[in-house]
């Protein structure tokens, strides 16, 4: 089978296994990650009703209302927990089975934080389209409402009442739980992933200090995306316009009208980047996402200057929805979670005009203007080739043809039946397209994208059943297990809301010096695809592959302490029981985690290693699976997406 010499040169400079060779000897990591025995020897609705994001009462507790613009989909009240029955047998190689399981993972590896034996079985079963039906109202799973409850599981007060949390790490790593608790054990995984996705388009980042303390804003604002998943581009816009996360982030608090006698002009942030990222871009585009050029073929910028100081003056008079007065500061909670509310008296009422004549026009109030703000940029003809393309990168292959882009900003332009901005048609659109289906065969030269840390992680957990580690607090209470995996950021240069700024780890239009620039391509996830964080994550894989079986014993780690990694125990029965067929275990793998992807070559060099090694007992069979795993995961071959 073809492979990417793009992508794959890039990632391999050199002996694969040799790499991984020295990688392993290197020794793993810190000092305090157990010894490995073995690693040393390898390698909605319409626009017309803009949500509102109303909150009951309860939401001082933690408890949203859902937005009217997000539809009726339900809540699951569950307590997440992996499932543990037995997978349905691997279909025989060779056989019409095996290449439609094939077929399933590629499409559920686009779709999913990762495929499983039950969900390609399923998928098989019912169909892409059923599948993507099912999705569409499986109940969704609230980062929040799991929070808070993991709040009181570990003794901590949902809501703290002072500024400075002292016990904000602890608060912020249960946050990181349940984000991977939600993605690696919830049914509503093509939502969780979508909103994932929109995290990276919409960022918010609690690295800057102003969002640290707020671990439940940040769980609502994931919320937020979620609910907003299947919905419309426009309610989302608002929503996330007047969520206090976003404010906070991009200076939209406090945002005040010009003084001059107080030297006070409108912080210019948020529009700029509600432009720039979140909406139409820097410059003109078709509708097949190339650029638009002048007659001096140079590209046409979206806006200028003065269209970014009128429009930051649309976003002055906002505040968090606790005070009542405009300079007072709340310790309330809910300051975290409720919508912005509007002090009249601080916003520019005059006239405003973007874009050099769409006029918004004086007197209006705050909401007014942000309503006309808003309709102004979602009327523009950028919005649906600028965030469609970036749906196709996050989701299927980083350099989606022209023809792929027109297809699908089409649908986000009218979803058939008159309605703009329907982001259920627009993924619908994406996952089903041909070339999302068949790129990897018809233009194999381009088609693909480097898997994030994130997803190589998050497919290895779900294939084998990831099924974390119970955590105790001072009173002794022991709680279920779970996923504890907040460090990524120093591990791998990625970790889910922690992005070093709004402009995510990575540009969408990034190109890797080398093989991919001089084609002209671009590689968005290559820009933290550093030397050390390849070697870190290499060595992540290391630790998170050997001796985490579920049949080992495992223990309780105090919930206090300054533990933010650990790996989760995983169900490697079925691998186990291949053990002795080297060949047979390599396809298991081959299937599970790279769709039948892997090059003749590479299971070459895979069955002469694993030839090598004894496997006479259960401890042996062990280290053969973890053996063979590890190779798999720090492949170039696995890391590319195709």
């Amino acid at each position: 089978m073809k492979h990417n010499p793009c992508f794959a040169a890039s990632l391999i400079n050199g002996c694969w296994l040799s790499a991984v060779l020295l990688i392993t000897a290197c020794g793993g990591g810190s000092s305090s990650k157990p010894t490995l025995p073995g690693a040393s020897s390898v390698a909605s609705a319409a626009h017309n009703s803009p949500a509102s994001s109303m909150i009951s009462s309860s939401s001082i507790n933690g408890s949203a209302a859902q937005s009217s613009s997000t539809g009726s989909v339900a809540v699951s009240q569950k307590v997440l927990a992996p499932d543990l029955t037995a997978d349905p047998e691997l279909p025989a190689k060779g056989t019409d089975a095996h290449a439609k399981a094939a077929e399933a993972v590629r499409f559920l590896t686009q779709a999913t934080f990762g495929p499983t034996l039950k969900e390609i079985d399923h998928l098989t079963l019912v169909g892409k389209e059923a599948w993507l039906e099912e999705q569409f109202v499986e109940p969704k799973n609230l980062h929040l409402e799991l929070l808070l409850k993991r709040y009181e599981q570990v003794s901590l007060v949902p809501v703290p009442t002072k500024d400075i949390d002292t016990e904000a790490w602890q608060r912020e790593v249960q946050r990181s739980d349940i984000f991977w608790e939600i993605n690696i054990w919830g049914k509503d995984q093509l939502r969780q992933r979508v909103a994932y996705a929109l995290s990276q388009i919409l960022v918010i980042s609690n690295v800057a200090d102003a969002l640290f303390n707020d671990s439940r804003g940040i769980a609502h604002y994931n919320d937020i995306l979620a609910s907003h998943a299947f919905g419309n581009y426009r309610d989302l816009l608002e929503e996330v316009t007047l969520n206090p996360m976003m404010g906070e982030y991009l200076n939209m608090v406090r945002n005040e009208k010009a003084n001059a006698e107080k030297n006070i002009r409108p912080d210019e942030n948020f529009a700029r980047e509600l432009m720039q990222l979140f909406s139409i871009g820097l410059v003109e585009l078709n509708l097949d996402g190339t650029v638009k050029l002048d007659d001096k073929n140079l590209p046409i910028p979206t806006y200028d200057q003065n269209t970014i100081k009128a429009l930051a003056r649309v976003f002055t008079g906002w505040n968090l929805a606790t005070i009542t007065n405009w300079w007072e500061w709340t310790d309330s909670g809910a300051s975290e979670i409720l919508p912005m509310k509007a002090f009249p008296a601080y916003h520019d009422t005059a006239e405003k005009i973007l874009f050099g004549n769409k006029i918004i026009s004086a007197g209006k109030t705050p909401q007014q203007d942000i309503d006309a703000a808003l309709d102004i940029l979602f009327a523009h003809n950028n919005i649906a080739p600028f965030i469609s393309k970036q749906l196709i990168q996050r989701l299927v292959t980083s350099n989606p043809s022209s023809a792929y882009v027109s297809r699908v900003a089409s649908i986000f332009n009218d979803n058939g039946m008159g309605v703009k901005g329907d982001l259920k048609a627009v993924i619908k659109a994406i996952l089903l397209d041909d070339e999302a289906q068949n790129g990897y065969k018809t233009m194999p030269d381009t088609f693909g994208k480097l898997r994030e840390p994130i997803l190589q992680f998050s497919a290895i957990w779900r294939a084998f059943h990831a099924q974390g580690v119970p955590a105790k607090n001072a009173a002794g209470y022991i709680s279920p297990p779970r996923l504890r995996f907040y460090g990524t950021g120093r591990e791998m240069g990625q970790r889910p809301f922690g992005s070093n700024s709004v402009f995510n780890f990575y540009r969408p239009d990034y190109q890797q010096p080398g093989a991919i620039k001089t084609a002209n391509l671009v590689s968005p996830e290559f820009q933290i695809l550093t030397e050390s964080f390849t070697v870190a994550k290499t060595n992540a894989m290391t630790w998170f592959s050997f001796w985490t079986d579920s049949s080992n014993t495992s223990f309780a780690k105090d919930f206090d302490a300054d533990w933010d990694l650990f790996p989760p125990r995983m169900n490697f029965n079925k691998a186990k029981a291949l053990a002795a067929q080297r060949a047979q275990l390599i396809d298991y793998l081959n299937l599970l985690l790279m769709a039948n992807q892997m090059s003749a070559e590479m299971q070459q060099i895979l069955l002469t290693y694993l030839n090598s090694l004894p496997v006479s007992n259960n401890i042996e069979k062990e280290i053969m699976v973890y053996e063979a795993l590890f190779l798999v995961a720090a492949s170039p071959e696995y890391a590319v997406q195709r």
